[in-house]
């Protein structure tokens, strides 16, 4: 039997959208949470601190885009990169890669530094903490270690710092759509790929567990009926944060 098991932060935007794969595919796996404060502990045999790390039979590999593929190798039923459509679900996904999921770092980088960004990174320590148990100590500067981490810091390196966050946020919101096309799913396919699952994770996490209060993405009429139709292939919380832990559910943010 195939042992399959995913190492990472259960708040990695990079690590969520592996787990998607996952899931979408219908392939069991285990989940194993690794500590923020001693990475080696659990991933060191990679060498490097690096999520996701996705292990079959004791292979394993990094980038989650690169799961993908592996995974259309090893478990060809429900294609995550149809051959077929190759070009075109690699054009988007770069723009997911280096454009998307950059966009989450960007409130560490350079957001205001008040009391709503406070809370947000006491939540996301309270959601690591539930899977890597932290010390109240750790978990009482999370916020600051978020703003001082090098990989995040890296990252500004790859922004446009002058665009402001509404404006990166509302300038993302119409390339999602545009690359939506007529769907209905993203590139204009007819079945989710590796994009719908790169995406949808990201935009409704924060509302199922708490540092949302509303899932803004379905304000946007296209985007929602999109996020309707995912959510039929994923289950209940398609994301690796311990149930316990859901605020809200997605179905109450879609209604």
């Amino acid at each position: 039997m195939t042992e399959i098991k995913l190492y990472g932060y259960a708040t990695s935007p990079f690590v969520r959208k592996t787990g998607c794969f996952l899931y979408y595919k219908n392939i069991e796996f285990t989940h194993i949470p690794v500590d923020p404060t001693n990475p080696e502990g659990t991933i060191g045999f990679t060498g490097q601190t690096q999520v996701p790390v996705l292990e079959i039979d004791g292979d394993w590999r990094l980038e989650s885009s690169a799961h993908a593929h592996w995974l259309d190798e090893l478990f060809p039923e429900k294609p995550l990169c149809p051959a077929e459509h190759r070009a075109n679900i690699e054009e988007i996904d770069r723009w997911i890669s280096d454009s998307f999921l950059l966009s989450i770092f960007r409130y560490p980088i350079d957001g205001e530094d008040n009391l709503q960004f406070k809370h947000s990174g006491w939540r996301l320590a309270a959601l690591l903490s539930a899977h890597t148990p932290l010390s109240e100590t750790v978990r009482h500067h999370w916020p600051d270690a978020l703003r001082q981490a090098p990989f995040i810091q890296a990252m500004a390196k790859h922004m446009d710092l002058t665009e402001s966050i509404p404006d990166m946020q509302m300038r993302l919101a119409g390339e999602l759509a545009a690359h939506l096309g007529d769907g209905p799913f993203l590139g204009g396919l007819e079945e989710p790929t590796m994009l719908d699952l790169a995406v949808f994770p990201q935009l409704v996490w924060g509302y199922m567990f708490g540092l949302a209060e509303t899932l803004s993405a379905a304000a946007h009429p296209a985007i929602k009926t999109w996020l309707q139709h995912v959510v039929e292939h994923l289950p209940d919380n398609p994301t690796l944060v311990a149930d316990e832990m859901m605020v809200n559910s997605l179905q109450s943010g879609l209604q």
